[in-house]
């Protein structure tokens, strides 16, 4: 298990190293120019002078891989540069918008596993009655209402209408709540037919029907036989909701004008802020490849064979 987990953390540097190459050219050769919009934010006019000496501040008159090289040394050091809009430290704006973000996503995912679970269990043993229908509904609902559309829908509810929660903005709880939900009910709909499917699969299977056999109690069966074996697929999906949620708190936070990394990425995206998006990138690939590991390490001690296999 040790040397398992020892590998895959060897294996994040050098994959690091190749996104961060690949990601760094993509910005410089798609066309697009960040010395205008440093130009427009700075208030000045683009004469040829000026856009000269501007390419000559951003370091952007250097051969590409010089400007590569001189930002990896500066990588390795937690120094992802400045700004090339708002001359503020990247880094230091990164971590307070992606902590932000944190707030909303953790939330969502609470509200994925504990609202899927409930409703998936309930499907299950409710097979083909009211409570199974109406979970399917609201499933197949999920799977096809966008999220920054439901945004919408819940402002125009809960907040013009109802006056219960506020619209925009961050500063309580309340602000967080209408968020998380709307970036969760995707993963809401997409786990809760997961359980349902595997507890039905589990409900099926012999070690239950050996249970009922020696009478073994109802709840035992459902709690200890079904429910933690039909968990184990649904630890492993976790990893992916962390990934969607991530990915629908960019559309989100613009939606409810949270002060999130969504609004910050999305306006450096606007102004070709090269320094702010290739350390927004990266982050992401920290973000993802440490949840997957993380989810690996949780299915190992939840399932024995892979501990076995580890050894």
């Amino acid at each position: 298990m040790k040397r398992y987990v020892f590998k895959r953390i060897l294996l994040i540097l050098p994959l690091l190293l190749v996104l961060s190459f690949i990601i760094f050219f993509m910005l410089r050769l798609n066309g697009t120019d960040a010395v205008l919009s440093y130009l427009t934010a700075s208030g000045i006019a683009p004469t040829d002078s000026a856009i000269k000496n501007a390419r000559e501040i951003l370091g952007l008159n250097k051969p590409i891989l010089a400007q590569y090289l001189a930002w990896l040394n500066g990588a390795i050091s937690l120094d992802f540069g400045v700004s090339f809009i708002t001359g503020r430290d990247v880094f230091s704006d990164m971590i307070y918008y992606f902590l932000n973000s944190l707030k909303i996503i953790a939330l969502g995912l609470f509200f994925t596993i504990f609202v899927s679970l409930l409703l998936g269990v309930l499907s299950a043993i409710f097979k083909d009655k009211f409570i199974d229908f109406a979970v399917r509904f609201i499933s197949f609902i999920g799977v096809c209402v966008p999220n920054f559309w439901l945004g919408f829908i819940l402002i125009s509810i809960f907040s013009l209408k109802f006056e219960l929660l506020p619209p925009f903005g961050a500063g309580s709880f309340l602000h967080l709540l209408m968020p998380a939900f709307a970036i969760s009910f995707m993963s809401i709909a997409i786990n809760a037919r997961l359980i349902r499917a595997n507890m039905l699969e589990n409900l099926n299977s012999r070690h239950v029907l050996y249970a009922k056999m020696r009478s073994v109690s109802g709840a035992r069966i459902l709690f200890s036989h079904v429910l933690k074996n039909a968990l184990i697929p649904i630890i492993t999906a976790l990893g992916m909701h962390f990934g969607e949620l991530l990915g629908a708190a960019i559309v989100v936070e613009n939606v409810f004008a949270y002060p999130g990394v969504g609004t910050y990425i999305i306006n450096a995206v606007v102004s070709n802020d090269y320094p702010v998006i290739l350390a927004f990138m990266l982050l992401m690939a920290v973000v993802f490849i440490l949840s997957n590991l993380i989810i690996d390490l949780i299915y190992a001690l939840i399932d024995p064979r892979i501990r076995l296999g580890y050894k």
